[in-house]
Order: structure tokens, then C-alpha cells, then sequence
């Protein structure tokens, strides 16, 4: 057979080439098959991959990335295997060596013509030869299936994996598209920060969040309306510490987490969504200062505001007033409210409204700072009105009741207080009127000024009767403040009665004083002896009435007693200070009577704080002493006999149950009771009495008391120690009281003169004030007017009790007389008796209101007569200058 032309190129048989072909073909659809489908596997697994992390985490950007290139490189394997199945097996010599992997004979056979079909150096040598080893290679071939000889085919698996996982794929798209297009673009551009989507989709919180510190707080998540997937529980969990459970409930999850005081993560996990947020706690922000502006109303005359401090929540204020307050926090503020309305916040501070105090009112402030927190609870202040209170006034220094020369500074302290303000602290007087005073002085007078600013004044006034120009009366005192309400008015403190006294009527005061202080002190004289005789008689007991226990009572009575006389005389004694202290201001006393009197003080106050407690600790003593009896060596001697002595046990009373010693011998006694003082007996003999053997003798009559002290018994040394101090301290008291009594008539002689020099000028006052009443009633038998009626009715009353006064002065002279025996008080008293002073000023008083100029006649004939008696009696009742 003739294959080509001779001079034709040799070829293969065309059926052996379509052969091949088909055989290439067959190769190349398998392995593209291949690649495609380990493509399709591979992008499609990274793409399930991606989508189950999403649905358990947040696939981190690291691990989408890797899973993207992977999913790249076996979309790789496409061009590679393009390259090695169909660009490397695209000519015949190189399907041949693929053939002879599975078919070597055929595939070295089909590889020996072909290289005899190109190489011309062969078919040159024998054309004929060449063309039949082709013919013979093919006709080999041509019974061979070369499909078999295609290299290990998985096309069929990796096909049907990729038709699963597309099947898959396009089931996630049709079911959860939003899913599966978020896993793509998550997977595809993994480097973009595509936010996962969640089945369980919530509103995520900031990554950073700022809770109170060591408070239990709440973490409150709210799930998407849109949400698929609505778990019934969420969890959460801070840190190392356990999972914290809450229930769906209103669409929310509201976790309560326990207190915190240190930063740390928090894990959220609700369904397949996940959230981690940093936890910072954090101090809440509290009030460091609330100020109050106050603006005071207009009469208060105060035209800067107050500022006060109100963290205490409430504050009072006086109605009219306007108030604005600026709380202050630790931190700054984000956002404020006042009463429910928002209000800007400068920096950390929030200001209120102002606020038109007439009622009760209330401003409640709540603020959270920049980070969100807010105070624990609002701030809530009471603002309330009330009325200017009234100033309050307290006064030290003044007696109630008070003696004081016309000539004597009184000083005393002021205190006054008002919440807006004092006007002014004064004082005011009025004297009483009586028939003596037709004129009582009136008057007031401004101590101190004060301010609408000072709400406190603390001053020190003085009252002075000459520089007041009150003459002596007596007067009612008050002081007053005054704030700035006009229709209050005074603010009064209690009335302080003050006698303002002349020299004179203050001597005749202080006469009658030291009098009543003579008095008291002869009263504690007067105890003290009875104390006294009380203590000789304990004294004189015997020893066995001296151990007994209702002796020592009594003895502990007299030291208790003692020492109560002894405090009554120390106040005795400061009470006589204060009269002598006072009495010196008064020049109308003499120095002399003064100095004897202080000095006679200071003796009864050395008896009352030395010698008197001495006394009393002597008695104490006494009344603790040890028993005479116990430290007798031996027991007395039985006696028998009767004993009639109430203070004494008979002598068959000891006990039968005391073992002691006693005399062999039983003694006969026959005690009797007296009334009578003991007759101590010598101690020689009693001293030998004692030293006597017990003898049986007659019975002998005794009388209690009647034997000497014994002075081997304790008790009866101190009661004989106590009761000779007390005489001693009784000689010195009654030397004091001789003086003082001295002292004291010398200045009752001085005050008869006063009385008499002040009878004297009383009957001058009323001749002048008949005087003055001449203009209406002159030349008439009757007063015209009622005025000068009733003026003159009163004078009638003034000189009857001048008469009575007289009366009393009289008598006192007549006392002084027999006491001191002075023959110009008899003189004086026989004058006035003869011109039966006492009856003719009654006579006066009754015949004052129809004869008018004769009563002013006989009123200044007795005033010059009182005057001159008062000079006959100054000789003998001066004394002490």
C-alpha cells in the first residue's frame, strides 16, 4: 500500500490521530473538570468554615484571612492544572509518553512513529520501511481503547463533593441570606471590618463602659426587633468570676452584676452573638457644696446677697426672700436637671432658678457626670419661710431686785441676737409714784447702735442715777432691742426694780441690813453653845456609855451638826463681805466702823473654816475611837444588884456565849439616876480605886455619872479635846459679838440722825409742794379744782405716815437710850415729847386739806425742828472716823 507520494511528507494515519485527539480530549475534560470542581470545594468549604465560626465567634480578621488564602490557593489549582494536563499534553509525542504511563508497549510504539513521521533522515534511508511501521503501529492501536490509559480520574468525586457543597451553599443562601452574604463578604474581603451577622441580633453596647464603683450594677441588652433567632436566656460573665444568667423579658436581657472595683472584661454571650466590653468602675459623682444666694427683702436694708451653706438639705428662710442655689460636684457634668427640667451645667456646677420664698418649697437637683454616671440619688433641699422671728435679749449683771447709791455705776452685759439684723440695744426706766415721789423720773436711753449686718451684738451698758438724772425713788428697768420690722416694736427684758437711794437713805438701808446680819450671826452663836453644852454632857459619860453604839451615834450627830453650823457661818461671813463692800461705796459711813467690821470677818472666818471644821473632826474621831473595854487587860468583875440608870446595862447583861475572863468574885452594885452634874473624883483616886482587889462587900448606892472621866478611854480624850477647843472658839465668838454689837449701835446712833435728817427733808418737800398748789386754791375755803383736791388729799396721806414714821423713830431712840445710855438721846427724846411731835403732824394731816398756809407754816416749823434734834444727837452717834 502506498501511503503518501513519494515526494510527499510522511504523516500518521488519520485515524490513529483522531484516535489521539479523542484520547487528549478525554484527558483535558477530566482534569479541568478536576480543578474547577477542587476550586468550587475549595471556596465553598471556606465559605462554610466562615460561616460556623461566625455562628459560634467572632471570627477574628487573623483567621478569615487564612481560610481566604487558602480558598485562593485552590482556585490555583485551576491554572495549574491547565498547565500540566492541557498546555503540557497538547502534541502527540507527549499524549504518547502520557499513554505509555498505563500502556507502555502502545506508548512507546505510537512514540517510535512519531518520531519517524518527523525525522526525514529515516524515511530518506527507506521511505517504504518507515511507512510500514506506521501502518503497523496503527492497525496495533486501532484495537487498543486509549480511555483506559487516561491518567487516575477523581473527576466524579470532586464533582459530586462540589455539587454538595453548592447544593449546601445555595440552601444557607435560600434559608439565611443575610447569613450566608455576610460569611461572603466576610470571607472574600477579610480585610475589610464587616461587622458578623448574628441569628441572636442585639443592640451592642460601647466597647467601653464606666460603672459605679463597688456598686452592683445592671447590664441591660436590648434584642433587635428584627432578631431571628430570640434565645430565652442570655449570659454573661466578668472576668475569672461565674456565668450570670438573665431571662428574655420584654425584649431585653437586663443582667444584675455584682459590685466591682477593678477594671476587667466582660463576656456577653446571647445565643450566637458575642460582645466583650471593658468594664471600668469608676467613683459616682457627688455634691461637694450647695449654696444658697439669698436676697433679702427690701426692709431689711441689706443689698448684698447671703450665701449659705445648705448640704444639710433644708434651710429657713424669711418670707419675701429671693433664693437661687449652685450645687457643685466632685467631677464634671454632662447633663442636669432641676425639678425634672434639664439645665446647663458650667464645668461641674448646676444652678437653680430663683425662687420666691412665701411657702414650703422644694428643689430636687440630679446630675450625671461626662462618663454617664449619676449621683447615688437626687439631692433634694427644703427650702421654707417663716416670719422674721423677733430678736432675742439676755442680760447678766443685773439683780432683779437691787439696792444702789444715786452715786453708783451699775454695770452689766447685754447680749442680743436676730437672724436679720439689730437696730439698736437701750434701755428705758420709769419710777414708781408714790406719795413721797409725785414726780417719777421717765426716761430712755440708746446703749449701743447696731447694723443690718450684725446679727449679734454683745455690749456693756451702765446705769448711773446722777448721771441719768434720777433722783433717789425707786425705778423699774428694762432694756430693749429693736430690729428692722417696722410694726414690731420694742423687745423688752424683764423689769429690774432698782432702788435708787441718797447716801442718807442708803446708810439707814445698810444699818438695817448689818442689823439683820447681827441677828443671823447671834443665831449661830446661840447653836454653837447648845452644840456645846450637848458635847459636855456626851463627855461626862463613862466609858461603858461612851463604847456604846447609840452614844457614838449621837457623837457623829454633833460632828455632822458642827460642821453644818460651820458652813452656815462661812456663808454668814461672805454675805457680811458683800455688805461691807457695799456698804464702802456709801462715803456716809465711817471707815472706822467699816475696818473694825471687816476685821472682826476675817476672825469668824478663820473660826468657821479652821476651828469649827477642827471641832467636827474631833467628834469624828471620838465617834470611831477604839473601845475602852477591849483594851482593858481584864474583864471586870461580875457584879450583881440592880441598876437604874436609863443610859447604862445592868450588870448581869453580858452575854453567856463570851468567853472571858472574869473576876472570881462577884461584885454588888446599887446605881442610881440623877439629875444632877457628875462630881468627878480625883484621879489619884480613881487611879487606886482601880488598882483595888475585888473584896465581898456590902452593896454601895452610886449615882450615874458621878465618877471622873476616864481618861485611858480614846473617845472620851477626843471628846474632851473637841469640847475645849469649842470653849475656846465660843470666848473669841463672844468677843466678836460684844464688838459687833458696839459697832452696830454706834451706827444705829449715825442712821437716827439720818431718819431724823430725812424727816426733816420730807417735811420741807411737802411744805414746798403746798406751795405750788397756792396758785389755784389762794383765798378759797375749797380747792376749785379736782387736781388740786386729790393733790392735796395726798399730802394729808404723806404727812400721816410721816407721823407713824416719827412714831418709829421715837421708840428706836428710846431703845438706843436704854442700851447705850447717852444723855443727849434723853435730852432729844424729852424735847420731843414735850412738843408731842407725833400728835400735832396727825393733827397736820387732818387739818392739811382746809388750811392751807397754816399747814405750810407748821410743815417747815417741824422740818426745822426734826433738823435741829438730828444736830443735838450727832456728838454722840458719831463714831468709827
Amino acid at each position: 500500500m502506498n501511503l503518501a507520494a513519494p515526494h510527499d511528507k510522511l504523516r500518521l494515519p488519520a485515524t490513529l490521530e483522531s484516535q489521539l485527539h479523542a484520547y487528549r480530549r478525554r484527558v483535558w475534560a477530566i482534569k479541568f473538570t478536576e480543578a474547577v470542581c477542587i476550586a468550587i470545594c475549595g471556596v465553598f468549604v471556606a465559605f462554610l468554615l466562615v460561616f460556623l465560626l461566625d455562628r459560634l465567634v467572632n471570627t477574628p480578621f487573623s483567621v478569615r484571612f487564612v481560610i481566604f488564602l487558602t480558598a485562593l490557593c485552590c482556585c490555583a489549582i485551576v491554572p495549574w492544572y491547565f498547565h500540566r494536563w492541557i498546555w503540557r499534553q497538547r502534541r502527540l509525542d507527549q499524549l504518547a509518553r502520557l499513554l505509555g504511563r498505563k500502556m507502555p508497549q502502545v506508548g512507546d510504539q505510537l512514540l517510535g512513529i512519531i518520531e519517524l513521521v518527523h525525522s526525514e533522515s529515516e524515511q530518506a534511508r527507506s521511505r517504504t520501511l518507515c511507512e510500514a511501521a506506521v501502518e503497523q503501529v496503527a492497525s496495533g492501536a486501532r484495537n487498543r481503547n486509549l480511555a483506559r490509559a487516561v491518567p487516575v480520574a477523581r473527576h466524579h468525586f470532586w464533582g459530586l463533593l462540589a455539587s454538595t457543597l453548592i447544593a449546601i451553599g445555595i440552601g444557607l443562601v435560600f434559608f439565611f441570606p443575610r447569613a450566608a452574604g455576610n460569611s461572603w463578604a466576610r470571607l472574600l474581603a477579610p480585610w475589610l471590618n464587616t461587622p458578623r451577622y448574628t441569628f441572636a441580633a442585639f443592640h451592642p453596647l460601647p466597647e467601653r463602659m464606666i460603672v459605679p464603683h463597688g456598686e452592683p450594677f445592671p447590664v441591660i441588652f436590648q434584642l433587635a426587633e428584627d432578631s431571628p433567632w430570640r434565645p430565652p436566656h442570655g449570659e454573661v460573665r466578668m472576668g475569672g468570676q461565674s456565668w450570670v444568667q438573665a431571662p428574655l423579658e420584654n425584649g431585653r436581657y437586663a443582667f444584675e452584676l455584682p459590685p466591682q472595683i477593678d477594671e476587667g472584661w466582660l463576656d456577653v454571650r446571647i445565643g450566637d452573638a458575642r460582645q466583650r466590653i471593658r468594664i471600668v468602675p469608676m467613683l459616682r459623682p457627688e455634691l461637694i457644696s450647695v449654696v444658697a444666694s439669698i436676697q433679702l427683702p427690701d426692709y431689711l436694708d441689706q443689698t448684698k446677697p447671703l450665701r449659705k451653706d445648705v448640704r444639710g438639705g433644708s434651710i429657713l428662710l424669711v418670707r419675701g426672700s429671693r433664693a437661687s442655689c449652685t450645687a457643685t460636684a466632685s467631677r464634671a457634668l454632662g447633663k442636669a436637671r432641676v425639678d425634672g427640667r434639664p439645665r446647663n451645667t458650667a464645668d461641674a456646677s448646676i444652678q437653680s432658678p430663683v425662687t420666691l420664698v412665701d411657702r414650703e418649697r422644694k428643689i430636687e437637683f440630679e446630675w450625671e457626670d461626662t462618663y454617664g454616671l449619676s449621683g447615688k440619688e437626687p439631692f433634694t433641699l427644703v427650702i421654707s419661710g417663716c416670719d422674721d422671728s423677733a430678736p432675742t435679749l439676755t442680760c447678766e449683771g443685773i439683780p432683779r431686785r437691787h439696792v444702789v447709791l444715786d452715786s453708783e455705776q451699775l454695770v452689766f452685759r447685754v447680749r442680743a441676737h436676730d437672724d436679720f439684723g439689730i437696730r439698736h440695744i437701750g434701755m428705758e426706766w420709769t419710777g414708781e409714784e408714790n406719795n413721797s415721789n409725785t414726780k417719777p423720773a421717765q426716761g430712755e436711753r440708746i446703749l449701743a447702735a447696731g447694723g443690718s449686718d450684725k446679727i449679734a451684738l454683745d455690749i456693756t451698758g451702765t446705769f448711773k442715777a446722777t448721771s441719768l438724772g434720777i433722783s433717789p425713788q425707786p425705778i423699774l428697768l428694762r432694756i430693749f432691742t429693736e430690729d428692722y420690722l417696722a410694726d414690731r416694736g420694742r423687745i423688752y427684758s424683764p423689769t429690774y426694780l432698782l432702788f435708787v437711794l441718797s447716801p442718807d437713805q442708803h446708810a439707814i438701808w445698810m444699818t438695817e441690813q448689818l442689823s439683820i446680819w447681827h441677828r443671823q450671826s447671834l443665831e449661830v452663836r446661840d447653836r454653837e453653845m447648845q452644840l456645846h453644852e450637848t458635847n459636855r454632857e456626851l463627855r461626862d459619860l463613862p466609858p461603858e456609855v461612851l463604847d456604846q453604839a447609840e452614844t457614838r451615834r449621837r457623837i457623829e450627830n454633833q460632828a455632822a451638826a458642827e460642821l453644818a453650823n460651820s458652813r452656815r457661818l462661812s456663808q454668814l461671813v461672805n454675805t457680811g463681805e458683800a455688805l461691807i463692800f457695799q456698804a464702802s461705796r456709801n462715803p456716809e459711813f465711817g471707815v472706822g466702823h467699816l475696818e473694825k467690821w471687816a476685821a472682826m470677818l476675817q476672825i469668824l472666818k478663820d473660826i468657821s473654816a479652821n476651828r469649827m471644821p477642827s471641832v467636827a473632826d474631833l467628834l469624828t474621831k471620838a465617834s470611831q475611837a477604839e473601845n475602852a473595854l477591849a483594851n482593858a487587860s481584864s474583864s471586870p468583875a461580875a457584879m450583881a444588884g440592880k441598876n437604874r440608870a436609863s443610859d447604862t446595862g445592868s450588870p448581869g447583861d453580858t452575854p453567856h456565849d463570851e468567853k472571858k475572863e472574869s473576876s472570881p468574885i462577884t461584885g454588888l452594885a446599887d446605881v442610881e439616876s440623877t439629875q444632877q452634874p457628875s462630881d468627878p473624883i480625883p484621879s489619884e483616886q480613881a487611879s487606886n480605886h482601880s488598882r483595888s482587889s475585888p473584896s465581898l462587900t456590902l452593896p454601895t448606892t452610886t449615882l450615874l455619872g458621878g465618877g471622873p472621866p476616864d481618861n485611858t478611854c480614846p473617845a472620851s480624850q477626843k471628846m474632851e479635846e473637841a469640847v475645849q477647843k469649842q470653849q475656846d472658839l465660843l470666848a473669841e465668838f463672844e468677843k466678836i459679838a460684844t464688838e459687833l454689837n458696839t459697832i452696830l449701835a454706834n451706827l444705829e446712833g449715825s442712821t437716827l440722825v439720818k431718819r431724823l435728817k430725812a424727816a426733816a427733808r420730807e417735811q420741807y418737800e411737802v411744805a414746798g409742794r403746798i406751795g405750788e398748789q397756792f396758785a389755784d386754791s389762794f383765798g378759797l375755803g375749797q380747792p376749785a379744782g379736782t387736781a388740786t383736791r386729790k393733790a392735796f388729799n395726798e399730802l394729808s396721806e404723806t404727812e400721816s405716815k410721816a407721823s407713824f414714821k416719827v412714831s418709829l423713830i421715837m421708840d428706836d431712840m428710846q431703845a438706843y437710850f436704854d442700851r447705850r445710855r447717852f444723855v443727849k438721846f434723853k435730852t432729844v427724846l424729852d424735847d420731843m415729847g414735850e412738843q408731842d411731835v407725833v400728835g400735832n403732824l396727825r393733827v397736820l394731816a387732818e387739818d392739811l386739806p382746809m388750811e392751807h398756809g397754816l399747814s405750810m407754816a407748821q410743815c417747815e416749823y417741824w422740818s426745822d425742828s426734826l433738823d435741829r434734834w438730828a444736830e443735838d444727837l450727832v456728838d454722840p452717834a458719831s463714831g468709827g472716823t
